[in-house]
C-alpha cells in the first residue's frame, strides 16, 4: 500500500525537504489531483521563513513541466485574460497568497465551477464596440502559501490546510542539513530522481475513479458543521487522487474506470485528518485552552489575550474578529474588552477506522492487474 508514498517521502528528503514528509505527501496528492475531474486545493500555513515555499519547490520538481504552473502574483482580471486551456489539468503553485488576493473572486469561481466564463466589451473592434465572450477551462489544483491566520471564509471552505513545523527542533534539523550540504557531506538531489517521477506521470492514462464505499464514509462527517458539505468532497478527492496514482494495482470496472480500494481510504484518512483544521481552527483551540479557567460570560482584554497566548496584536484582533463571527466571543460595552460567550469547541472529525467491501461494491466485473503491475512499479 505505502511503497509509492514511501518512495515519495524518500525522494522528497533527497530534494531537501527535512522532516516534513507527511506535509510533502499532502502537497503531492493535491498537485496530482489536477488530473481529476474535481481537483483539490491547498493552503500551506506558516510564519515568514518557515519553509512554505521550500516544500512547494521540492514537490513541484516531481511534477512534469506541462502539468504545473507557477504564480507570484495575479491582478483581479488576469485569469479571465489567459488562454482557454492554459490552466486545464495543471497544478497551480502560488508563492504567496498576498500576491493573488485581489483575484480572490475569479480564483474561487474557477475552483468551484472548474471554468471561467465572462463577457466583455471589445473597444478595439473595427466595426465599433462589440460584446464578446471568453472561457478559461479547468479543472486545476491550486496550492498556495500564506502567513495569514485566516482567509476569507469562502476561501477556507474550498481548501485543505497544512501547517509547517515551526518548532526549535525543526529549525535545528534544517540548519544541520544546510550545514551538511555546505560541508560537502550531503548532496543536492540528482536530476535523475525528478525524471523518474516525470516518467511515472507519463504512464498514468486513466483519470476516472469510482469510490464504491463512499456512502459508508458520510456518517463520519460532523453534520453540525455546515462546512462538512464542502469538507466531505475533499476527503473523497484525496481517495480518488490515491487511486489515480496507484492505478496500476487497482481494480477496474468493465469500462476501465479505476475502483478505489481500502488502501486508498487508509492513505486519504490519515492525510485528511492531519490537514482538516484551518489556521483559524488551531487559533480557536489555542484561545479556548488559554481561557479554560474563565467562565462563560466573563470579560477579558486584548492585552490579557496577548499575554496568555503570546500572539501579536494583529493576530489577536484578526482571531477575535472571526471568533465574533462564530459567536464564541462578543464585544463588551467598554472599548477593547470582550466577552467569552461559549467555551464549547467545534466537534472533532471521527472517520471510521475501517470500511467494508463486498463483491457488489466492485460491480462483479472488475479486473485486477496481475501482480499489481502498473505505472507505480516504475518509480
Amino acid at each position: 500500500m505505502t511503497d509509492l508514498l514511501r518512495r515519495l517521502e524518500s525522494d522528497l528528503a533527497l530534494a531537501g525537504l527535512v522532516n516534513e514528509g507527511n506535509n510533502g505527501k499532502i502537497v503531492f496528492l493535491v498537485a496530482s489531483s489536477a488530473a481529476l475531474r474535481k481537483p483539490l486545493n491547498l493552503t500551506i500555513c506558516g510564519a515568514s521563513a518557515a519553509g512554505k515555499n521550500h516544500i512547494i519547490e521540492c514537490v513541484a520538481k516531481l511534477i512534469p513541466e506541462e502539468r504545473r504552473k507557477f504564480l507570484t502574483g495575479m491582478t483581479p482580471k488576469a485569469l479571465m485574460h489567459t488562454g482557454e486551456n492554459e490552466y486545464q489539468h495543471k497544478a497551480v503553485f502560488i508563492a504567496e497568497y498576498e500576491g493573488v488576493h485581489g483575484a480572490d473572486y475569479p480564483i474561487r469561481t474557477f475552483q468551484s465551477e472548474q471554468r471561467i466564463d465572462w463577457e466583455y466589451v471589445d473597444t478595439a473592434a473595427k466595426d465599433g464596440m462589440k460584446t464578446k465572450r471568453k472561457s478559461v477551462l479547468g479543472p486545476a489544483a491550486f496550492v498556495q502559501a500564506t502567513t495569514r491566520v485566516s482567509l476569507h471564509p469562502e476561501n477556507e471552505t474550498r481548501l485543505l490546510f497544512i501547517h509547517i513545523d515551526q518548532s526549535p527542533e525543526q529549525t535545528q534539523a534544517i540548519n544541520r542539513r544546510q550545514a551538511q550540504v555546505a560541508a560537502g557531506k550531503a548532496e543536492h538531489c540528482p536530476e535523475a530522481v525528478f525524471k523518474v517521477w516525470h516518467q511515472f506521470f507519463g504512464g498514468l492514462h486513466e483519470n476516472r475513479v469510482v469510490i464504491p464505499f463512499a456512502e459508508q464514509l458520510a456518517a463520519g462527517m460532523p453534520i453540525e458543521r455546515l462546512r462538512s458539505r464542502r469538507d466531505f468532497p475533499k476527503l473523497l478527492a484525496l481517495i480518488e487522487a490515491s487511486a489515480y496514482l496507484h492505478q496500476g494495482s487497482r481494480a477496474r470496472d468493465s469500462d476501465g474506470v479505476i475502483l478505489a480500494g481500502t488502501d486508498d481510504y487508509q492513505i486519504a484518512r490519515a492525510l485528511f485528518e492531519s490537514c482538516y483544521d484551518t489556521a483559524l481552527d488551531r487559533s480557536t483551540a489555542e484561545f479556548l485552552d488559554a481561557f479554560k479557567e474563565h467562565s462563560e460570560g466573563s470579560e477579558f482584554t486584548v492585552t490579557q489575550l496577548m499575554q496568555k497566548t503570546g500572539w501579536r496584536k494583529s493576530k489577536s484582533y484578526d482571531v477575535l474578529a472571526r471568533l465574533e463571527d462564530s459567536a464564541i466571543v462578543s464585544s463588551a460595552e467598554q472599548r477593547g474588552r470582550y466577552v467569552l460567550e461559549r467555551k464549547k469547541p467545534e466537534l472533532k472529525l471521527r472517520l471510521p477506522a475501517k470500511i467494508r467491501l463486498t463483491v457488489h461494491d466492485f460491480h462483479i466485473s472488475a479486473q485486477i492487474p496481475p501482480n499489481g503491475v502498473g505505472p507505480e512499479t516504475s518509480v
